[in-house]
């Protein structure tokens, strides 16, 4: 794991979570995004849709160049619509309210997904013929953007998830904790993929801190895949799944359980179970 990872995992031990967009641009701009390019103020552009962080304070300007007229600006922690960008430069249109805005110098913007689901996020996965789960993921709230965060660059949706799961004719019921990033694990302002974290808290296995299963949700391939646990004492050593598709959030969530829980070894089981007795 990255020193990224690690400081977002320290930072949230222990720690109680706290609790626009224009839609027809978003829409438009959906729509085309396997369409030919289009015009935008004067210049061709090729649609890319999506909302952005801004992590510095950056100008607005009527052309995607540095010589284009300044037309504003943009202050970090302001989220934007995008949607295009010029050619293969890293020029973003940015539309507010249904108009253009102008062009800004991408480097400075990171994609950003809203983790917040309305309605719980329930599933079930069959581990062998005698070992089956189901489980429920229930949105806590936000940490990062308009919270209190120790990190301003830091956004993340938490949620609450409760587990059943019957195995060898024994049942019991345990809880997790999830977050998902909002932006861009490694901060990458290209890539959007964003980190989630299955953590299963001290007393709900036999470790003495948080047994935490990593996954990693790229948007752009569409699907969630395996990257890492915590502690590699309760990490199976072959036959877990190394991704499975998601599109959205919630997919995303529930295929992020499915594939942590294929990777936890016959010990962390066990312990879970005498846990829970």
């Amino acid at each position: 794991m990255n020193n990224i990872r690690l400081r977002m995992e320290t930072c949230r031990t222990g720690r109680v979570s706290v609790g626009g967009i224009l839609l027809a641009a978003l829409l438009l701009a959906a729509n085309l995004s396997f369409a030919a390019d289009m015009e935008f103020m004067g210049t061709t552009i090729t649609p890319a849709p999506g909302k952005y962080l801004v992590e510095k304070d950056v100008n607005v300007r009527d052309e995607p160049k540095t010589e284009g007229k300044r037309l504003g600006g943009l202050k970090a922690g302001d989220v934007v619509d995008v949607i295009g960008r010029a050619g293969k430069t890293a020029w973003l249109a940015i539309v507010e309210d249904g108009k253009p805005v102008g062009f800004v110098y991408g480097t400075v913007l990171s994609p950003v997904i809203d983790g917040a689901i309305n309605e719980d996020v329930t599933g079930e996965i069959r581990l062998d013929a005698h070992h089956r789960c189901g489980f429920r993921v229930h949105f806590v709230g936000k940490v990062g953007g308009d919270t209190e965060a120790t990190d301003d660059s830091f956004r993340a949706s938490d949620y609450e998830v409760s587990v059943v799961c019957e195995r060898r004719g024994k049942r019991i019921r345990f809880p997790a904790q999830m977050f998902i990033t909002e932006v861009p694990f490694d901060g990458s302002n290209k890539r959007q993929v964003f980190q989630i974290n299955v953590d299963l808290l001290d007393g709900v296995h036999a470790l003495p801190d948080v047994f935490s299963t990593i996954m990693l949700f790229d948007l752009d391939k569409g699907q969630v895949s395996f990257d890492g646990v915590s502690d590699v004492e309760y990490a199976r050593s072959e036959g877990g799944l190394a991704s499975l598709p998601a599109t959205g959030v919630r997919r995303a969530l529930a295929s992020a359980l499915e594939i942590a829980m294929t990777h936890w070894s016959d010990k962390l089981w066990d312990d879970i179970f005498e846990q829970a007795s």
